[in-house]
């Protein structure tokens, strides 16, 4: 009976042992897969993490902007001759002669520009648009502001692009051709005329010398107009040029020479009279294109060519 008893509790104490290793095992596994678990999640974490910082920087660098640049950016394109020559009289038709590389670095100008200007002889002799055509504008953004700059109303009652394409076009005149018998166009109610006192010749004040360029500069920008191209012609780029207005210039000289230049009536020295410093040069398709800027003042990109 006794061997009976001991037999039976020998048996019970193996059973009790079993059971504790068997609940060590599954503890030590349980601990294990949760480890496991633990850091397979962090893992999933980390590469999540990875994956929202490249999107990140993805959408930065799809939504990169160009700088933003205030003042005026007067932007001109010459002959290879030395009389700096802007057209070819020679020529029935005005024909573009810089690369297409040029021009389209000109319509990104226009694109980071508010506003474009130019004088009326542009206009008469180009029957220009001033739009950006070359480059996508960005998502929302209107065309630029086209300023003209004439003195006399003389485009008034011409069929010229400006009046036709709906496009938002300002205007300066002389208050003095109030006076005239003209007839302002009805074409379009996005063309804006405002008129300005003229500058007198201090020798002779019976000669108007041209529209002030600091009034249009003031003008423009309470209008919220603050990053202004100045296209051309030549006797447009020296009124600003001599006013000391210019903050910075891209002058284009193609590798071509016209057979009858039309001389601009300008040089380097303009340029450095007018308080700018040429700060490098680039080739753009077989074209030089100079960079100017007012000192002290730098360009808006690191790298001259990244802007426009």
């Amino acid at each position: 009976m006794l061997c009976i008893i001991i037999d039976h509790l020998i048996m019970m104490a193996l059973k009790i042992s079993l059971c504790a290793t068997l609940l060590s095992v599954a503890a030590a596994f349980t601990l294990h897969g949760s480890s496991n678990y633990q850091h397979t999640q962090k893992n999933h974490v980390d590469a999540r993490s990875e994956i929202t910082s490249a999107s990140k920087l993805s959408a930065s660098d799809e939504n990169h902007e160009q700088p933003i640049v205030n003042g005026v950016t007067l932007k001109m394109a010459f002959d290879s001759s030395s009389v700096w020559g802007v057209a070819d009289l020679s020529e029935t038709k005005s024909e573009r002669f810089t690369s297409p590389e040029s021009l389209d670095m000109v319509h990104r100008l226009r694109r980071e520009s508010s506003a474009v200007m130019v004088g009326r002889g542009t206009v008469e002799f180009d029957d220009c648009s001033l739009t950006v055509r070359r480059v996508k504008l960005g998502e929302g953004q209107e065309q630029p502001v086209r300023v003209i700059l004439d003195p006399s109303l003389s485009l008034v009652g011409g069929d010229y692009a400006i009046f036709n394409d709906g496009l938002r076009t300002i205007i300066y005149y002389s208050i003095a051709a109030q006076n005239q018998d003209v007839s302002f166009p009805s074409s379009s109610e996005c063309v804006t005329f405002v008129p300005l006192t003229p500058l007198i010749d201090a020798k002779n004040n019976d000669k108007i010398l041209s529209l002030s360029p600091s009034q249009i500069i003031q003008d423009l920008s309470a209008r919220g107009l603050t990053h202004i191209m100045v296209e051309g012609g030549p006797a447009t780029a020296r009124v600003f040029l001599n006013a000391g207005l210019v903050d910075r210039a891209i002058l284009v000289r193609a590798p071509v020479e016209f057979q009858i230049p039309v001389p601009a009536l300008m040089n380097k020295d303009t340029m450095k009279s007018a308080g700018l410093n040429m700060i490098g040069t680039t080739e753009m398709g077989g074209d030089v294109v100079e960079y100017w800027t007012r000192e002290g003042l730098e360009w808006p990109t690191d790298n001259l060519s990244s802007w426009p």
